[in-house]
């Protein structure tokens, strides 16, 4: 345990020392003739419902050393509301009456920022009122267009910021790939509140009848003052009530400060030309899915045709081997039917002009003799299969083939016998 004045000069030497600060000047108080007070706050707004607060002073020494190096006259009261860098004393002192607290004196102004910082608290008071009220805006609004074609252009009537949307605009509209619906409104002026304000508006009517894509707001650049009605509550408000679809904003140019209508964008681009090509490239891309998708048509289909051609073809090759089939069984018959002709009109024809050794039977005289059948050919003599030359095995099939004194093979199914061909004459009675 320590007793109080040991703790404060503990905490005196802790608190000693010199650090190098980046801040932003919230207030300027002069102090005696010469000296002033300044109230240092975060340099980059949050909107912090207790952001931190650091009270300097200045005096006059510092005050002459940044005037000799800039040759301008220089007035602390300019450095309100501007981010500066500067090099501090920090200590603790003992206030009568309000106990211990700390000090700071600055040593140095490195840098004083150009651009005030109004627009930027403007911005964060704004977003603060909105998440308070529960509004939903930002990226998480975005719906990715499957067909954009109604698109909304918000733009002042006379400027760079349309000429250079329409550029880019201009190939889409004559190929009817997109209808611009354009509203013009005033940025800046003591009616660009309620011109925005009305504009969006106008938008949520359009969006009922047309069922827009997207919307674009687009500005040229020019000073931050220029950019004050942006950053309201009543301009970022009217663009969250009307629930613009797929707001995409363009403002200013690579170095213009961020504004309340960026922070609730579905979509925020540095320049107009970006958030004009942003749309172009959502048009392409639906150009891209209608192709493929095309692709993937045609080769559904002619995957079909090549099934159903295969099916028609297999279906003719059954058919033509059925057909081909059933011309080989009808060719087959005929070849029995035409083997039957030949074999025996081939027997008929050697049973007359040929005889064996077997001795004929007398005939019956109870039974007339058989004649030769209407087609010349001699009775048929069961079991014969086929006739050919002894000595060249050619095959006889006609009766005009055989001569006199020829040696004959006559097969039979169950053996074959040699026979020779000698002239008889029969005589009938």
């Amino acid at each position: 345990m320590r007793d109080l004045r040991d703790l404060i000069a503990w905490l005196r030497q802790r608190l000693r020392g010199e650090h190098t600060v980046r801040a932003c000047v919230l207030t300027v108080e002069p102090v005696g003739p010469s000296d002033y007070l300044l109230l240092l706050g975060e340099a980059d707004p949050v909107g912090s419902a207790d952001p931190p607060r650091l009270k300097v002073r200045l005096d006059a020494a510092e005050s002459e050393a940044h005037r000799s190096p800039t040759g301008e006259s220089f007035d602390p009261a300019t450095l309100v509301n501007r981010r500066i860098e500067l090099r501090l004393q920090t200590g603790m002192r003992q206030r009568f009456g309000r106990g211990a607290g700390v000090q700071a004196r600055v040593l140095a102004l490195l840098s004083i920022g150009e651009v005030p910082i109004d627009g930027e608290l403007d911005r964060e008071r704004t977003l603060q009122r909105l998440r308070l009220e529960g509004c939903r805006f930002g990226p998480a609004t975005w719906v990715e267009p499957e067909d954009p074609h109604h698109i909304a252009l918000i733009a002042a009537e006379c400027g760079d910021a349309r000429r250079d949307v329409e550029h880019v605009f201009r190939p889409l509209e004559e190929n009817g790939l997109i209808r611009v619906h354009r509203i013009w409104t005033n940025f800046e002026g003591p009616s660009a509140e309620r011109s925005l304000a009305a504009t969006f508006e106008r938008v949520s009517e359009l969006h009922r009848d047309n069922g827009l894509s997207a919307t674009l707001v687009c500005r040229g650049g020019g000073p931050v003052e220029g950019f004050r009605a942006l950053n309201t509550f009543v301009t970022a408000n009217a663009a969250v009530a009307a629930a613009v679809p797929n707001l995409i904003v363009g403002l200013g140019h690579a170095g213009t400060p961020p504004t309340a209508l960026d922070a609730i964008a579905a979509r925020s681009e540095p320049t107009p030309t970006a958030a004009a090509v942003l749309v172009r490239r959502l048009v392409e891309g639906t150009g891209a899915r209608a192709e493929r998708a095309l692709a993937a048509f045609d080769a559904a289909v002619t995957d079909d045709l090549e099934a159903a051609a295969r099916i028609a073809l297999g279906r003719a090759t059954n058919a033509f081997e059925a057909a081909v089939q059933h011309l080989v069984d009808r060719a087959d018959r005929h070849l029995r039917q035409l083997d039957r002709a030949v074999e025996q009109s081939l027997l008929g024809h050697l049973a007359e002009a040929t005889t064996t050794a077997a001795v004929p039977r007398a005939p019956d005289p109870a039974q007339p003799p058989r004649l030769v059948d209407g087609d010349g050919a001699p009775p048929q003599e069961p079991g014969l299969a086929l006739v050919t030359v002894a000595e060249t095995n050619r095959v006889i099939t006609r009766y005009d083939q055989l001569r006199s004194d020829s040696n004959l093979y006559l097969h039979f199914h169950d053996g074959t016998v040699f026979v020779r061909v000698v002239p008889i004459t029969v005589a009938f009675h």
